[in-house]
């Protein structure tokens, strides 16, 4: 399901920046994401959220995660039809 986010306007400019040509702004937080790149550097590029709770957010995506990989042991491989 998406989620709204709020991105200061150099925040916004720096991440369509890193965004590839005709990937979404998901995608590219994902692709950042899993090549390693600490998303708290973030931080620095706006303000904090009024209740922003880091700990909060960590936990659901790390349940999110889980559940998606849950998802995936249970489906089994996938076979490619080539």
């Amino acid at each position: 399901m998406p989620k709204q986010v709020q991105l200061s306007d150099d925040a916004y400019a720096t991440l369509a920046a890193l965004k590839r040509p005709r990937e979404s702004f998901s995608d590219a937080v994902r692709r950042l994401a899993v090549a390693g790149k600490d998303l708290n550097a973030l931080r620095a590029l706006g303000p904090r959220l009024p209740g922003w709770n880091d700990s909060k957010i960590h936990r659901k995506g790390a349940d999110a995660d889980r559940k998606r990989l849950e998802r995936l042991i249970r489906r089994g491989p996938r076979r490619r039809s080539d």
